[in-house]
């Protein structure tokens, strides 16, 4: 998830009265006016003090007002490709967007399909169930990631779904030994960042689940155990993991909350 979604997501979430959902507001009603500004201009704009952009940009999971702007700014540049459905050449072989998609989603679930393996599921819901402490960490919550935090829940597991990269780091930090952690990452540009995760996973001695789309992940030796499939680089690799997480959540309620 990048930095614009992090900051709708907030926005969407905060109450009306919260300062910080005034501030969200008005950068979102003038995205064209922030990469060139600096702290003091942000903060003319929404008509709070410097320091309050400061804490905001860290409510959001990130270091500095820097980290958050240059994260937004790259978001705004790269909209087009960082939020793609299909690849461009199946545009071109189907004619409109619209239909490779339907096309893509088909081939998406026939794919998924033949890659599944049941052993694979019960292996890690046995894995989850063996720990109390339970992390998700992903680039977006969807319905599918709560329904496995749910049934966790409900079977006795301390579980947390965290999508920001810098609050994944700094909970990394501070994780029970032994935790278990469902890693959902993409092939995507903060490589840097998600080395930085794993390696601080490793040296807490944690249960790494790795869900990746690309079967070349350099992060494949960090995990205990993992699902990868070779995705396309578009939105359409989110399907995979949502069904896998799907799968699993569906896995693991069958086995122990039955």
């Amino acid at each position: 998830m990048h930095a614009l979604t992090h900051m709708i997501n907030y926005y969407n979430n905060t109450v009306n009265e919260d300062i910080y959902f005034s501030v969200a507001q008005s950068l979102l009603e003038n995205l064209d006016q922030l990469s060139g500004g600096n702290i003091y201009d942000w903060a003319q704009i929404c008509c709070v003090s410097p320091s309050t952009i400061s804490r905001f940009c860290q409510k959001l999971g990130y270091k500095s007002f820097q980290e958050f702007k240059l994260g937004l700014s790259n978001a705004i540049q790269n909209y087009n490709m960082l939020n793609r459905y299909v690849p461009i050449n199946k545009i071109s072989t189907y004619g409109s967007e619209e239909i490779a998609y339907l096309s893509a989603l088909a081939d998406i679930v026939e794919d998924f399909r033949k890659k599944i393996d049941q052993n694979k599921l019960d292996e890690m819901a046995d894995i989850i169930h063996r720990r109390k402490n339970i992390r998700i960490y992903t680039n977006g919550i969807y319905m599918h990631e709560t329904n496995l935090q749910t049934n966790l829940l409900l079977s006795g597991h301390t579980t947390r779904i965290i999508t920001s990269p810098a609050m994944q780091i700094k909970d990394a930090s501070n994780i029970a030994e032994g935790t278990a952690v469902i890693l959902a990452l993409p092939n995507v540009h903060e490589k840097t960042l998600s080395l930085e995760l794993l390696q601080i996973l490793q040296q807490k001695k944690t249960c790494i689940l790795l869900l990746t789309n690309s079967t070349r992940s350099v992060y494949l030796k960090y995990a205990f155990c993992s699902f990868c499939f070779d995705g396309n680089m578009t939105q359409m690799d989110d399907f995979y993991f949502t069904m896998f997480l799907s799968m699993l959540s569906i896995t693991y309620r069958n086995k122990y909350l039955s």
